[in-house]
């Protein structure tokens, strides 16, 4: 019984894994809606964000001021000690990746 316990448990843990989003975050800004949200985390690099400018242009990468992380539920950088760890969040569109 245990083993099976084991062996589920692994398997939700691998399937959750599985489909968890591991992008950067780098919106492609191929919509209106990301033009007007703006701001989006990079999912690399706390001390960074994403900046959607133009339509259909990808978002520029911007970094935080020293000692700040960028918090996607705020949209803005904070301090360390209020910066808290968010489950990546896939854009709405992504940039083409260069081939």
């Amino acid at each position: 019984m245990k083993v099976q316990l084991a062996l589920t448990a692994l398997l939700v843990i691998s399937w959750g894994l599985a489909l968890a989003y591991d992008g950067d975050g780098q919106p492609g800004c191929k919509t209106q809606a990301e033009l007007e949200i703006s701001v989006f985390r990079n999912n690399w690099d706390p001390t960074s964000y994403w900046k959607c400018e133009t339509l259909n242009q990808p978002a520029v990468e911007i970094k935080c001021p020293s000692e700040t992380g960028f918090m996607d539920s705020l949209k803005n950088c904070v301090n360390w000690e209020k910066w808290e760890w968010e489950i990546p969040v896939e854009p709405i569109s992504e940039a083409d990746q260069d081939e």
